[in-house]
């Protein structure tokens, strides 16, 4: 069994060279790569060209034991990526069988009885490979192992461009693979932090980061949060974890601001807390929109304990749907403690639940004024007993101050859950 230390990630689209699509799928990629031990040290963009991607094939081959390709799996002529690939690893492609019935059995799931003829094309698979079904699209990918380039044999692995394909694939047929044949075994902590920057976390942290030793710590960052990566390098499973002491020096220092040591993100950490605790929450939205909902709907069982939202965006709803006195908004303003108070005990009032947030605010560009700048945003958290609020203001753009709104109100309900 081949080892594999490096990998490089070619993306086949010219829809990604001309910025038609974000490519989110070399960001995955990289990322799950690096949590395995496999350096990617090369990214490569290619159009739906042959030629052009033949060349790009080769130059990946000559410098990483691993190359994994995205997009052109589909079934109109552009789509050359399957085919391109195995001539370049001296393969043939033919009628894989199982993956014809999938592609049958897809079209017949979503009443669409007739199966176009262009669509078998997807089930043409390279000789000797290792197929990866699809089990939510009709393009299978594939692994063709030991192509001969110099003294090394590579790998090669095809996946979908769609990302609601290319992720649970790479997740489930994948991922496993690798994990067999990486040259490294890695031991790995998330450390997730909000209510602090970058900046200031990374200076509370800094001696732990320059030292680089074993274990190691990296910061990343994300609009309104934090994340450090605590990593062991090992040779077996079973060495001692020495993780745990550089944890308990990084809680020393930031740990007032770690809402999660682990892979749950926030909106997953709220879930769990009001599943354990047998609450209910429910929201009022002005300027986020509808952003804390689609935040927590995107966690599966959320609908256990959020019973709805009211995106509460004109003066007139905030009054007529969440019983906000007249007198408040004339007198306070939309933008105001007492408003985002009202809406609070007002939503859950009115939603029956155990929990509403509310966030009110101005995230621009126009808007603002000297005493309510945009970036002003409150946020209150009520609860069966009280309804708490606080204002912060953040500069930036409107998506960033609506993202960071988002994730200070889920933060905030957090801290009156522990």
């Amino acid at each position: 069994m081949n080892k594999i230390s490096s990998a490089e990630i070619l993306c086949v689209g010219t829809e990604l060279l001309l910025g038609q699509i974000v490519n989110t799928n070399a960001a995955f990629l990289a990322n799950e790569l690096n949590l395995i031990g496999i350096n990617s040290y090369f990214q490569t963009v290619v159009g739906d060209n042959p030629s052009r991607l033949v060349q790009a094939l080769k130059i990946a081959a000559d410098r990483s034991d691993l190359i994994i390709l995205t997009g052109g799996l589909g079934p109109t002529r552009d789509d050359l990526t399957m085919a391109t690939t195995a001539q370049f690893a001296g393969r043939s492609l033919v009628l894989h069988e199982p993956s014809k019935q999938a592609i049958e059995g897809y079209f017949t799931a979503m009443h669409r009885n007739r199966v176009t003829q262009n669509n078998w094309k997807q089930a043409m698979m390279p000789t000797g490979s290792i197929v990866l079904p699809n089990y939510n699209g009709t393009a299978p990918g594939a692994i063709i192992e030991n192509i001969e380039n110099g003294a090394m044999a590579k790998t090669i692995v095809l996946l979908p461009g769609p990302p609601s394909e290319l992720r649970p694939m790479f997740n489930e047929s994948v991922k496993p693979y690798l994990l067999e044949r990486s040259s490294q075994k890695l031991r790995h902590l998330f450390v997730r932090l909000i209510g602090i920057g970058e900046s200031a976390a990374e200076t509370r942290l800094m001696d732990l980061i320059d030292q680089q030793e074993n274990p190691t710590l990296a910061p990343y960052a994300s609009e309104g949060e934090v994340m450090f990566r605590i990593t062991q390098r090992v040779e077996r499973d079973d060495e001692p974890d020495l993780t745990q002491d550089l944890l308990k020096e990084v809680y020393n220092r930031v740990g007032e601001y770690i809402y999660e040591v682990g892979p749950r993100k926030l909106p997953e950490v709220i879930k769990d807390l009001l599943i354990e605790q047998n609450r209910t929450l429910s929201l009022a939205e002005s300027c986020t929109g509808g952003l804390i909902a689609s935040a927590l709907t995107d966690v599966p069982g959320i609908s256990t304990v959020f019973k709805g939202g009211i995106v509460a965006y004109d003066n007139d709803i905030k009054k007529q749907m969440l019983s906000v006195d007249e007198r408040i908004l004339l007198q306070d303003g939309a933008v105001s403690e007492n408003c985002v108070k009202a809406m609070a005990t007002g939503c859950r009032d009115v939603m029956k639940t155990d929990y509403a947030i509310a966030v009110t605010g101005i995230a621009g560009p126009t808007g603002g004024t000297d005493e309510k700048p945009v970036g002003t945003v409150w946020i209150a958290v009520a609860g069966p007993n009280r309804c708490e609020a606080k204002m912060i203001f953040r500069k930036g753009n409107r998506a960033r101050i609506r993202r960071v709104a988002m994730l200070y109100a889920l933060d905030m309900l957090r801290r009156e859950l522990v």
